[in-house]
């Protein structure tokens, strides 16, 4: 397995567990299918949130630009696959970025979430 890879796994973790803190049940992890991937289904107050996690070292590169427009299209796709093989009717749906921003001198791990649409 890449470090990066390795990175990536932690960084998934570590927003899962942030999430749990925050009140949200997670719902499922890694939701693969044709159309794409969902890195974390959380439910939090009744709606579903579809949540891109990017894991990044604190500094320049920690930003919003990482999820691009034609990623934002392509998580569209594969929500709807996603709420049609689950049954998910007509509930709030909310796609969302989380940032796992670390630090590896200073050990710490800040989390930045931002709702995409």
């Amino acid at each position: 397995m890449t470090r990066r890879k390795e990175v990536g796994i932690w960084g998934e973790k570590m927003a899962c567990e942030f999430l749990l803190r925050k009140g949200f049940v997670v719902v499922e992890k890694n939701y693969f299918a044709t159309v794409g991937e969902i890195d974390i289904v959380a439910k939090h107050g009744g709606d579903y949130y579809f949540i891109e996690v990017k894991t990044r070292r604190a500094g320049d590169m920690a930003n919003d630009l990482a999820i691009t427009l034609n990623k934002k299209m392509k998580l569209e796709k594969t929500i709807r696959h996603y709420c049609y093989h689950r049954n998910i009717g007509d509930v709030g749906k909310i796609l969302a970025g989380l940032m796992v921003v670390y630090n590896e001198q200073s050990k710490t791990v800040k989390f930045k979430m931002a709702t995409i649409f």
